[in-house]
């Protein structure tokens, strides 16, 4: 039996800071994502009136960690100015941006283009100086209308032989809604790329499936977990290197249909920051860290990022006016909520001795929460 990891005491939850808190150019933000390059924090994420709207945009904060000499130690310290709009060329809504540190040495950045999420399109784009400056983006898989390729919410996996794997999903909301994850394989560097599926027996299932997966590299080679309409995330692995997977199989880890982010640690436990209700289209509070010794099968909450009870920043009123738009309303031209009491859609990394976490807070802002990698190793 593993052993199971033991809570974190109170004053070992992240520390946490705003990216951007109740900027005049948007109403919502959501979907953020973060990465480290050229001695950069540099976080992105969507922004405009709400989801699918045509006015959403990718926006990118950028930090300089050597700003004021000891911020060095600490990623995000000192951000560069306002937040700056990333020009595709595309009058269309954007989604769900993803940064990665590419096989080139380049600091990638994929996002979803269309109206409507089962019509996404993915462009990518690539910086040389830490996130300052982009290239023109283009279409990942030129052409394709599948609904999204490459990554659609969690960083690609570079497995030791140097395949690039991309966690991906396509979402059909028809009657019924079908939601299918793959996993976009890459021999060449991320020049081209081929659908590998997850397996997903819909007639065994409630609501329309998976979507969104998380990677990391187990103990027998890559490991999948996967949002789920079922209550529980679901758990996938593959035996050739991510060319081939076995059909997705719930775990112990409660899932809300929402975002989930999930790494493994130098020693190989896994974390995965998530809300950890098993409602479907639940309540997004609180968003914890849970970890696991198996691969992923079990899981123990040991932390809390953010319940809404302790500020981020006292200065900021937790309070929101009422909108008329309670809980959840999702469909094919996204969610619409007012974000109250929401803390939702994490993102991670490893970086340095640290684990680095952004997340929607409210809808109106996004965090940018730091812990130190000793401390969820040590939780025996």
């Amino acid at each position: 039996m593993p052993e199971i990891p033991a809570p974190l005491p109170a004053d070992h939850r992240p520390e946490r800071t705003f990216v951007t808190i109740d900027d005049p150019r948007w109403t919502q933000c959501h979907a953020s994502t973060v990465a480290r390059a050229h001695g950069r924090t540099v976080v992105a994420w969507f922004a405009g009136t709400h989801e699918g709207t045509e006015d959403n945009r990718i926006r990118i904060a950028v930090a300089d960690d050597a700003a004021g000499g000891p911020a060095a130690a600490r990623p995000g310290a000192g951000w560069e100015g306002p937040a700056t709009t990333l020009d595709t060329g595309r009058r269309a809504a954007h989604w769900n941006p993803v940064l990665a540190p590419g096989p080139d040495g380049a600091l990638w950045l994929f996002c979803k283009v269309g109206a409507r999420i089962s019509e996404w399109v993915t462009l990518v784009t690539r910086s040389h100086d830490g996130g300052l400056s982009w290239e023109p983006a283009r279409e990942l898989v030129p052409g394709d209308r599948s609904g999204g390729r490459g990554p659609v919410r969690n960083q690609p996996l570079a497995t030791p032989d140097g395949r690039w794997l991309a966690p991906g999903s396509t979402e059909r909301w028809g009657r019924p809604p079908r939601w299918q994850p793959f996993v976009d394989v890459s021999e060449d560097h991320g020049a081209t790329w081929h659908r590998a599926t997850i397996p997903t027996d819909h007639a065994t299932l409630t609501g329309a499936g998976h979507i969104q997966p998380a990677l990391w590299w187990g103990r027998g080679g890559p490991v999948a977990l996967l949002r789920s309409t079922e209550g529980r995330a679901h758990r996938a692995t593959s035996a050739d290197g991510g060319r081939g997977w076995t059909p997705a199989r719930p775990t112990g880890l409660p899932n809300n249909n929402s975002g989930l982010a999930a790494l493994a640690l130098p020693s190989g436990r896994v974390v995965c920051v998530h809300n950890p209700g098993a409602e479907p289209w639940g309540s997004r509070c609180p968003l914890v860290l849970s970890c696991s010794d198996d691969d992923g099968l079990t899981w123990r909450q040991v932390t809390v990022v953010d319940d809404g009870a302790t500020p981020v920043d006292p200065a900021v009123p937790r309070s929101l006016p009422a909108t008329g738009v309670p809980g959840f309303a999702p469909a094919d031209t996204g969610v619409r909520t007012s974000g109250a009491a929401e803390y939702s859609y994490p993102f991670a990394v490893l970086a340095d001795d640290h684990l680095l976490i952004t997340y929607t807070w409210q809808r109106r802002g996004i965090v940018l929460a730091r812990l130190p990698i000793a401390d969820l190793e040590d939780t025996r």
